[in-house]
């Protein structure tokens, strides 16, 4: 009795079909953000702005009192050009949590790589990071800060503090427990106080020093300021800290929610 042997026809991935839908999703997810947020609101896009100075108000009445340097640097712009970048940090890592629970109809009813939903969230926040850097040139016009090639750095720093939020974001795993969610805006009240923003890197005691260049931000908010208001190339030994942290980050975060994002849909 012979036997015969019979071809399987597999067929092979579209990578660019894949892609393609990866982004028209990415863009759809982003305009309904974006619409839906403002839709009913006085303000509008106002509020991305709204945050950024309410906190350089409080830092600078608190400095009135406790008398921070602001390194030669008019206090109002040496503070706002580093809650720029943190802002954009702050919202991605809040709105990535619970990205995947909230887009529960949509993960149930097609197949998608789940990433889209966190990277959309960190999108949103770089809308909100462009419209809040207008009053930044604002100011910088009305003080006539000098600008000069170290601008050229920006798309870096930005591109790095975008990273480190996505990073940090999948990482918090909102989908599984409520309380991450919930305790993400306290970790970013501490994060924020344990990073250069209402006071110059120059006031951290020197034995901390070391210790303190781990926290991620350090470099990216160090660099964004030096580029922006002061002229001067980013340090690069702490950017390259900064850089080895979102690696680490990475390395940790991505597999893992990769790992989970196949039982996404029996939790939702």
């Amino acid at each position: 009795m012979k036997s015969t042997a019979q071809a399987v026809y597999i067929r092979p991935i579209d990578r660019k079909a894949e892609f393609q839908r990866f982004f028209n999703l990415l863009w759809a997810l982003v305009m309904r953000e974006l619409k839906g947020r403002y839709r009913r609101s006085l303000l509008g896009p106002a509020w991305a702005i709204i945050q950024p100075l309410f906190y350089m108000v409080i830092f600078t009445f608190i400095r009135g009192v406790l008398n921070i340097s602001s390194e030669g640097v008019p206090y109002v712009i040496f503070t706002y050009s580093a809650l720029v970048p943190w802002t954009l940090f702050s919202n991605g890592v809040t709105r990535c949590g619970p990205s995947v629970s909230s887009n529960a109809g949509i993960l149930k009813k097609i197949a998608i790589a789940r990433e889209v939903f966190p990277v959309a969230d960190v999108v949103v926040s770089l809308v909100d990071f462009l419209i809040s850097s207008l009053i930044l040139v604002g100011m910088m016009i009305w003080f006539r800060v000098p600008v000069g090639w170290s601008l050229l750095w920006l798309p870096v720093l930005v591109l790095l503090a975008a990273l480190l939020a996505l990073g940090v974001g999948v990482a918090a795993l909102g989908t599984y427990k409520r309380d991450i969610i919930f305790a993400l805006p306290f970790l970013m009240q501490f994060w924020l106080l344990a990073t250069p923003i209402m006071y110059p890197l120059g006031n951290v005691p020197e034995r901390w020093k070391f210790l303190y260049s781990l926290n991620p931000m350090v470099g990216i908010i160090e660099g964004f300021r030096r580029a922006m208001v002061k002229g001067m190339a980013p340090d690069l030994g702490l950017l390259a800290v900064s850089f080895l942290g979102i690696v680490a980050i990475w390395l940790v975060a991505w597999p893992l929610f990769r790992y989970m994002s196949q039982y996404f849909a029996d939790v939702l």
